[in-house]
């Protein structure tokens, strides 16, 4: 597989993010210092839409919540439309894997939420609602609670409220992992169509190889911890579905998922 580390020839000039010797440690118990990731370099370009893959624990959801500012750091930089992250920002919206909506509020009110703390004026907000909500296929549920909705319901509701407030920069962790094969593909495909409609800048934390091929411009793998950048994959290439029988999607997800496994198998090997 070809691999680049590079966005698009006619987006290089658009960098929404970049990472630069970024090492972040952790305290684990007992006071011991944990390296968690060390990564060296990390560009990507305004509008595209990246997946992060790495076997368990090499930091895939810490990376995501320090370019979201949710963890302070202390090396190297982080940098979002060319200024430096210092805290969460209106900029970047997070979506996740556990729905995060108020149980006490409506669909409607959790939607409404993040434009009444900006402060759009009412008129503006409940049309923008109203047109978010048709989006994510929720009209008719602008009035129930999420302990009425079914899982795949309420994940669309958070991205609904997520992009309420207009992030330039959606960040989801894992957000399909908990829902079933069936709302699973059909949540990929709703994704896809609002990143497509949006233009918005993607960045998405799976487990999932198909998953991460299917969606994404180009898949940034890790290795073990501390999580440093093994490989950049473009996949930039027509795709049929996940579940497609096309050669060049499936040697891609054979592609990653070997290089993803062998880090299990070093691990193991340096275990022993």
């Amino acid at each position: 597989m070809q691999a680049t580390g590079r966005a698009p020839a006619a987006r290089v000039n658009e960098t929404a993010i970049t990472v630069r010797g970024l090492d972040f440690d952790y305290e684990a118990a007992g006071g011991r210092s944990v390296r968690a990731l060390e990564v060296a370099e990390l560009a990507i370009a305004r509008g595209e839409f990246v997946s992060i893959l790495g076997p368990s624990g090499c930091g895939k959801s810490t990376l995501l919540y320090l370019i979201g500012g949710f963890v302070p750091f202390r090396r190297g930089e982080i940098r979002v439309g060319g200024a430096p992250v210092t805290g969460p920002g209106p900029d970047r919206g997070i979506v996740f894997q556990q729905f995060a909506l108020f149980p006490w509020k409506t669909v409607l009110q959790n939607v409404l939420y993040g434009m009444e703390k900006q402060r759009v004026p009412k008129a503006a907000r409940l049309a923008r609602a109203a047109e978010l909500i048709r989006t994510v296929r929720l009209d008719g549920f602008e009035n129930h609670f999420p302990s009425q909705l079914s899982g795949g319901m309420r994940q669309r509701a958070a991205i609904a409220r997520t992009l309420a407030v207009d992030p330039d920069i959606l960040l989801m962790d894992e957000p399909f992992g908990a829902l079933d094969a069936q709302t699973r593909s059909v949540m990929q495909e709703q994704l896809k169509a609002i990143w497509q409609a949006t233009g918005k800048t993607v960045i998405f934390v799976t487990h999932d190889v198909r998953e991460a091929v299917y969606l994404s411009e180009r898949v940034v793998l890790l290795t073990k911890r501390p999580g440093r950048v093994k490989e950049i994959v473009d996949t930039r290439f027509p795709k049929a579905g996940e579940f497609t029988t096309d050669t060049r999607f499936n040697e891609a997800v054979a592609y990653i998922w070997h290089q993803v496994k062998s880090e299990f198998v070093d691990g193991d090997a340096h275990a022993r």
